[in-house]
């Protein structure tokens, strides 16, 4: 389990590495390089805002996370990823711009799946 880091949980129900990686590819276009000898990690070469400078600088883990610093909501543990990097400010930044990014294909989601029933 991954707890007091940089965590994101996207499921409380058991998700395989590779439909937690599928999901964040589709609504962030992360560009994922395999870490060697490690079947939960990747190395971050980019997202859908352009490639990244450092190649090797951004992680992301999948699998059982904890998410404990949510500004006043309560912890909240599942499987997600957790994003690592040399200087935590670097990664607690990028969780919140794939934060966003997920929310924000979410909400189109949603959007179209209403209005298409809303047509039928």
């Amino acid at each position: 389990m991954i707890k007091d880091r940089n965590t994101t949980v996207l499921a409380s129900d058991y998700q395989s590495t590779e439909q937690l990686k599928k999901f964040l590819v589709h609504c962030t276009g992360a560009k994922l390089t395999p870490v060697a000898n490690k079947t939960d990690s990747f190395w971050i070469r980019g997202d859908k805002t352009g490639d990244f400078y450092e190649q090797k600088y951004f992680k992301v883990v999948f699998g059982n996370v904890t998410e404990e610093f949510r500004a006043g909501k309560p912890t909240k543990s599942g499987y997600g990823f957790d994003i690592q990097a040399t200087g935590d400010y670097r990664a607690w930044a990028l969780m919140g711009d794939f934060r966003k990014m997920i929310k924000e294909t979410m909400a189109d989601y949603n959007a179209k799946k209403t209005s298409e029933n809303v047509a039928k």
